[in-house]
């Protein structure tokens, strides 16, 4: 299997859709190369964030391609190393998972994050069975996503040491708030060829700090330059920096995560205040920020 360099930022890019709901491809176009230019190493799309689970299958492939062909226009150009395209696969059986993972890697991911099944919480054993099982048939690499605050089944570190000896598996996205276990997995991995990123926007300092090799976050839609110097600011052991930037990032999304509406919904009116989306759209049943919302919105990129 290939080799990938997934140190770095990475953003949980959301998805643009038009007034009929239907993917925005201009936009996310707009939005990697946006992405490149502020030197994130690339983005995942059809993560949570992404609204992933709430789109088709077909649509989470359709964005996977039209990611990847922009992402192949940055390495033509020559301007700037060809972000990484990483696409998130979700299904309510393994079956649907396998099939999900396979259309995604014809789309071009260059790796696929895998969301296991969650409908019953799994055991940490369970879930080394499901991302064992889709590792082996995946035509691509995978990554392991960790999101047990949503799923209610979380991995220990000795499950993903026994994740990480499968030469298919290469990371682990952890977006859980619990800083104590993600130094724990990266200690786990520490000799293993696995990169643990972290998808927690308001840790990311600390996750850094202990090891962690990137992160994919939300925030980096928001304030991509800001994320970017934060780790800039670790790898010069410049902790000073990171920190007052840390806490930056943590009042801007403490101030979105008040509003009242889901994450996307948040992060896409944000977008489109900004002019980097043109419009704010969410698949049901998530609701568009309203109209009379806007100015909160507004005001909470102020903090």
């Amino acid at each position: 299997m290939m080799t990938l360099d997934l140190r770095g930022v990475f953003v949980a890019l959301v998805t643009p859709l038009d007034e009929h709901r239907q993917l925005d491809h201009a936009d996310v176009g707009a939005l990697l190369h946006r992405a490149a230019d502020d030197g994130l190493a690339g983005v995942l799309v059809a993560g949570t964030t992404g609204e992933g689970t709430l789109l088709e299958p077909t649509q989470r492939a359709a964005l996977t391609r039209t990611a990847r062909t922009n992402a192949e226009e940055l390495a033509v150009a020559g301007t700037t190393r060809r972000p990484l395209v990483l696409a998130g696969a979700s299904g309510p059986s393994p079956a649907a998972l396998h099939a999900d993972v396979e259309q995604l890697a014809e789309a071009g991911a260059d790796a696929v994050l895998v969301l296991a099944p969650h409908t019953y919480p799994l055991t940490p054993e369970e879930l080394v069975d499901v991302h064992l099982e889709v590792a082996e048939q995946a035509a691509v690499p995978t990554l392991v996503y960790h999101l047990p605050q949503l799923t209610g089944s979380a991995l220990t570190a000795d499950a993903l040491a026994e994740l990480a000896a499968h030469p298919n598996i290469v990371g682990i996205k952890d977006s859980s708030s619990d800083a104590e276990r993600r130094a724990a997995f990266v200690a786990a991995v520490v000799d293993r060829d696995l990169a643990v990123l972290s998808g927690h926007g308001p840790s990311l300092h600390a996750a850094l700090r202990d090891g962690a090799s990137g992160s994919i976050t939300a925030i980096a839609n928001v304030r991509p330059r800001q994320v970017v110097r934060l780790h800039a600011a670790v790898a010069d052991g410049d902790h000073d920096t990171a920190a007052q930037v840390q806490r930056t990032l943590a009042r801007t999304e403490a101030a979105l995560g008040a509003l009242q509406a889901s994450l996307p919904a948040v992060i896409k009116a944000a977008l489109q205040l900004d002019g980097l989306v043109t419009e704010r759209w969410c698949r049901p049943p998530l609701r568009s920020v309203p109209p009379a919302r806007l100015d909160a919105v507004r005001s909470a990129l102020l903090r």
